[in-house]
């Protein structure tokens, strides 16, 4: 793909996903994203044939933009339950910041079953990282990682999904995961 093509592509999938963002699917309008993208209606068709098409580009970034947070969770020299923290802060941090992944879930949340699930790009990570939290001692007795992986992913698609209806001021991941912590840690607090 040629530069300006390729710089008119990108624009056109943030010029999306802030309209997603802010409207939904069904109330996102094709003009509207051409014109914030300083695009044609026919460079938009040219990218994209449908608004499905430009949804579904618009997913395919918000997944990439997981990807970093992952590898980086898995690859760090803390602990476990350091690493499934900061993963947790992470994942919740990047949808109040970025307009792609928050336009993702949000996407996710209205048309579910038009695609992979952005779920899917950070739940095995946690569960890994409870897998080994578990295998390091470090989860209270009889508190069984799938069941922490069921509550983590609850609470962060419960962020999530606050983040996206624009309510922040209520998420507080560092205290949410400090009462977690204390719940299922077996070191003494």
């Amino acid at each position: 793909m040629q530069e300006r093509a390729a710089r008119t592509h990108r624009a056109l999938i943030l010029a999306a996903a802030e309209e997603f963002d802010r409207l939904g699917y069904e109330g996102a309008s094709l003009a509207r994203i051409s014109r914030g993208a300083r695009a044609s209606m026919g460079a938009l068709t040219f990218h994209f044939a449908t608004k499905s098409d430009l949804a579904a580009a618009v997913r395919a970034a918000g997944r990439e933009s997981v990807a970093p947070v992952v590898r980086g969770a898995l690859g760090g020299t803390r602990t476990p339950l350091e690493e499934l923290a900061e993963l947790t802060f992470t994942l919740v941090r990047l949808l109040e910041h970025d307009v792609v992944a928050r336009a993702t879930a949000r996407l996710e949340r209205e048309r579910a079953g038009g695609g992979t699930s952005l779920a899917l790009e950070w739940v095995p990570a946690l569960r890994l990282l409870l897998e080994r939290a578990a295998a390091a001692g470090q989860l209270r007795p009889g508190v069984l990682p799938e069941t922490v992986a069921v509550l983590l992913t609850l609470l962060i698609e419960g962020a999530w999904t606050e983040i996206g209806r624009g309510r922040t001021a209520g998420v507080a991941p560092g205290r949410v995961w400090e009462l977690v912590l204390h719940g299922v840690s077996g070191a003494d607090r």
